[in-house]
């Protein structure tokens, strides 16, 4: 399952959910791992070395896997002395080059900003303020909150453990004492506003694990208390579990159940960029006319197949037209522009290539779509992301990197989604083209924009 893939009896589980009256958006570290930043595994690990509690990467490692990861914590902090707060911010960042805002973070901006005044509130369990970074990205104020809110000031991002950013560190919620004083509080003011959240209405909950023992404990109070229509939903992509597949598949049900079991709904998704794109359909999802992502990637589909013959010599001519711009831009004399696109049953089809014509819909090559597909289009569909990989893993031999950019489609008047990724092959491994990277990239971006506007136009109103 990508974004093409969410099927109408899947977003069905959003209407009459609460949505309608108020969104609380509560994101978790799946939001910012596929930004860069580290998960929290890593981040102890990071932690106990950078603050001398261990000497090495081993050794951090076994520490966070054999032990509750809240002591672990403790332990670093013990060793920092003065420089925990110092230490918190490198650890957090390290490696970092340019930090950007991922699908989920910019989904959820987005529900915040296209709404009436107040009808959504954006809260994180992540210390990071990349959710604050793209409000202003839009040209907003944005206001880092760590307890009661301050009216008027600017859209407001409640972090629920805190604020580690370059310039600050605030109210971190990180060690089991920090746990501990934290829970021992009767009304603390993370209760307090997830009690008022639900009350307005829906909670989604996103990119996390739930494995916060002060999240658990919150909503089990919460949700005793709720109006019966305000659902509290947790989407769970197969991502955050690091699960193949198979794997995902054979525990999804007792996934469901047991989040059912604690009055929560489960939405069991592949990729992060999923959840992204269900928060996109809110604001839409109840409308009596509304077509699911699926069926508007189906709509995409099953006009091109109809009109094969004519799109192929067309698109073929375009691609091999948009390749000489690549040429110039990314300094090569050879390489192969690409077109794909979803079929709306979980695959991503080669639809066109600039060297060739395709006969019929049976010539085209079929190719799993996701986060960890083994083809660089599938994960670029799966991450709504640019994706420049050496090909080491045997998918193609005639190319030794594969730049791979999703593109998004808009069906007026429902939310754009990725139905389709333009990729290209290319002669010499992806770093010797971080050089021209501003050039190419550039150069991508307008094509794929020019793409993103004729597949949707490809489609009747």
């Amino acid at each position: 399952m990508s974004a093409p893939d969410l099927s109408a009896q899947m977003m069905s589980q959003f209407i009459d959910s609460g949505t309608e009256k108020h969104t609380t958006l509560l994101l978790g570290a799946g939001a910012s791992t596929t930004s860069g930043l580290p998960g929290w595994d890593e981040f102890a690990a990071r932690l106990l070395i950078r603050s001398g509690s261990v000497e090495t990467l081993d050794a951090a490692e076994l520490l966070v896997s054999r032990q509750d990861p809240l002591l672990v914590a403790e332990a670093a902090r013990a060793a920092a002395g003065g420089r925990w707060e110092q230490i918190l911010r490198a650890s957090l960042y390290e490696g970092v080059q340019d930090l950007d805002a991922s699908p989920l973070h910019l989904a959820a901006v987005g529900h915040l900003l296209t709404g009436e005044s107040e009808d959504t509130q954006l809260v994180t369990l992540n210390f990071d303020t990349l959710l604050e970074h793209a409000i202003e990205g839009e040209g907003f104020p944005a206001l880092s909150v760590t307890g009661e809110a301050l009216a008027g000031v600017g859209h407001e991002v409640h972090h629920l453990h805190g604020v580690i950013a370059l310039d600050q560190v605030r109210d971190v919620v990180l060690t089991l004492k920090d746990f501990t004083d934290l829970l021992s509080e009767a009304e603390s003011w993370q209760l307090a506003y997830l009690r008022r959240a639900m009350s307005r209405g829906a909670l989604i909950i996103a990119g996390t694990s739930y494995r916060d023992p002060d999240l658990r404990q919150w909503l089990h109070t919460v949700l005793a208390d709720r109006p019966a229509d305000h659902a509290a939903v947790v989407l769970l992509a197969r991502q955050g579990f690091d699960l193949a597949r198979e794997e995902f598949s054979a525990v999804q049900q007792a996934l469901a159940d047991q989040w059912d079991a604690i009055g929560m709904r489960a939405v069991l998704l592949q990729d992060h960029s999923d959840a992204a794109q269900i928060i996109r359909e809110l604001r839409d999802v109840s409308s009596a006319a509304y077509v699911a992502p699926q069926d508007r990637a189906l709509r995409v589909w099953d006009e091109h197949a109809e009109r094969f013959a004519e799109l192929q010599q067309i698109y073929s001519d375009q691609l091999a037209s948009d390749a000489e711009t690549l040429r110039s831009s990314l300094g090569t004399e050879r390489l192969n522009l690409t077109l794909w696109l979803a079929d709306g049953a979980g695959n991503l089809a080669r639809w066109a290539t600039q060297d060739r014509y395709y006969r019929s819909v049976t010539d085209l090559r079929m190719v799993e779509t996701g986060h960890d597909s083994r083809w660089v289009a599938g994960r670029a569909l799966g991450s709504e992301s640019v994706l420049f990989k050496d090909t080491d893993d045997g998918s193609t031999v005639r190319w030794k990197s594969v730049l791979a950019l999703a593109i998004p489609v808009r069906i007026a008047p429902w939310a754009s989604f990725v139905t389709a990724v333009l990729s290209v092959g290319l002669p010499e491994a992806a770093r010797a083209y971080e050089a021209s990277a501003l050039m190419w990239r550039d150069a991508l971006s307008g094509i794929a924009d020019d793409w993103s506007t004729r597949l949707g136009d490809a489609v009747p109103k």
